[in-house]
């Protein structure tokens, strides 16, 4: 789950670059996806000692910037993941910490289950702490004979240790049980597809994986980016900057895994090992749900009423869910956003019967005329009539300036052609004439001897 802090960064990094600083998120709309009633946001000892001075909770829904708006919650309801209601109604109550003693016993009775050696291969351990994790994939890894290769990646540039997607020193054996960490291109896997090594080409740089389905894949190095952003200011957009790549084979041994990685995942068969106890809130639930059936799940030990719980600020917000009054509330801002924005496009375009119609809606829908902010934009705009006023008076200003100017001009012509008369130099002054007209077309008097002249020459 993302925290607090982020959500507000995104806030002031979306103000900033939007150039909106009075809105939250810069006047963007926000879709936020994803489950509070799975894990909690990781928040280590020193951070969570900044983060309770400034919030009252790490969750992302304490938030600043959502003391400025509404943040309406909508619940989806429809499971997709598992087919059989019995299991879909005891996850849900784990989920929402309803859960009873006929449920619990209901799932304990797939603790003690046999595995049967022809699936026992294909299952993964979901464990709550990564040292159990790191002990089943190295006993695990021990136990198949031959030895070990080592598969060394590669860094070019700058990439984190922390951030590296699978071990930079990737030991396996053909027989290693593995899960994909990235999906493939022409969609042989996906991310979580759990499949087992059975054999390398060195000369090629090639593994070859069983996958759960029983395919064969050729796998092939893949590189990941270490991305950064930045906001070009000529071009008014944000481009990315890479500062190094990390390229290793997309996998990593997965006979177990922490519950934390399996979120998003999906299996058909599962072993839960709670050793060492649930720590988070969400935990339970997430390791139990990943799985598609409850005859696909061993348990290593019973789950007690311990190892399910709900943080009650979870539950206080979940509160929110699917409330009908908020959902509308919603959707009539919307639609007053939308014909506000019409509107202001409309006046933009000179169209100011449209700007009319669309701003007295707006109006109907959500009376903003009040609003500071909706005082600033008008101003606004009735500064733009007033600036085209004045432009608009300032051009008539310098054409009658230049229409002067060019009545004086043409008044030297005429002259011009007056004084070429004297000297019987009919022609020429024809041509003075005309460039009279030529600047000035109005100028009646230039008109005037230039049909005289004509006659004239006619007669000659």
């Amino acid at each position: 789950m993302v925290r607090a802090d982020i959500i507000d960064a995104v806030d002031r990094i979306l103000r900033v670059y939007s150039r909106n600083l009075r809105e939250p998120f810069g006047g963007k709309q926000i879709l936020l996806v994803g489950d509070v009633f799975q894990l909690e946001p990781v928040v280590k000892g020193d951070e969570r000692e900044i983060l309770n001075r400034f919030y009252p909770t790490p969750y992302f829904f304490s938030a600043r910037v959502f003391g400025q708006i509404d943040l309406v919650s909508i619940e989806l309801q429809k499971v997709y993941r598992q087919t059989d209601s019995k299991f879909i109604h005891v996850l849900d109550h784990i989920r929402n910490n309803t859960v009873g003693s006929a449920e619990l016993q209901l799932l304990n009775t797939r603790y003690g289950t046999q595995i049967e050696q022809s699936e026992a291969d294909m299952y993964i351990t979901l464990a709550t702490r990564r040292d159990n994790v790191d002990y089943i994939n190295d006993k695990k890894l021990a136990e198949l004979p031959g030895d070990p290769v080592t598969f060394y990646g590669e860094i070019m540039g700058d990439f984190p240790e922390s951030s590296l997607p699978t071990s930079q020193e990737l030991v396996l054996k053909p027989g290693a049980q593995i899960i994909f960490i990235k999906n493939d291109f022409d969609r042989r896997w996906v991310n979580g597809t759990i499949g087992v090594i059975s054999g390398f080409d060195p000369i090629e740089e090639t593994l070859y994986v069983i996958t759960d389905d029983g395919k064969e894949c050729d796998v092939k190095r893949e590189s990941w980016r270490n991305i950064r952003y930045k906001y070009n200011e000529e071009k008014k957009q944000i481009e990315e900057e890479e500062l190094g790549t990390f390229t290793q084979y997309p996998v990593r041994l997965a006979w177990a895994i922490t519950v934390h990685k399996s979120q998003g995942l999906t299996f058909s068969r599962v072993v839960i090992d709670f050793t060492g106890g649930v720590f988070a809130g969400g935990q339970a639930y997430v390791a139990l749900s990943r799985c598609t059936s409850l005859e696909g799940i061993q348990l290593k030990k019973p789950i007690s009423r311990a190892d399910v719980f709900v943080r009650p600020e979870i539950v206080s917000f979940s509160e929110r869910f699917n409330n009908r009054t908020a959902i509308d509330r919603a959707l009539k801002q919307a639609q007053a956003d939308v014909q506000y924005v019409a509107a202001a496009k409309a006046f933009d375009k000179g169209d100011f019967g449209t700007f009319l119609d669309e701003f007295f809606k707006a109006i109907h829908s959500r009376y903003d005329i009040e609003k500071p902010n909706v005082q600033r934009l008008i101003r606004r705009k009735l500064n733009i009539i007033n600036r085209l006023k004045e432009e608009n008076r300032a051009l008539k200003q310098a054409a009658l300036e230049k229409e002067k100017a060019l009545v004086k001009y043409a008044r030297e012509y005429i002259l011009m052609g007056d004084e070429c008369l004297k000297h019987d130099m009919k022609e020429a002054a024809m041509k003075n004439y005309e460039k009279a007209v030529t600047l000035c077309p109005k100028f009646k008097e230039a008109w005037k001897k230039i049909k005289k002249l004509e006659k004239e020459m006619l007669k000659r």
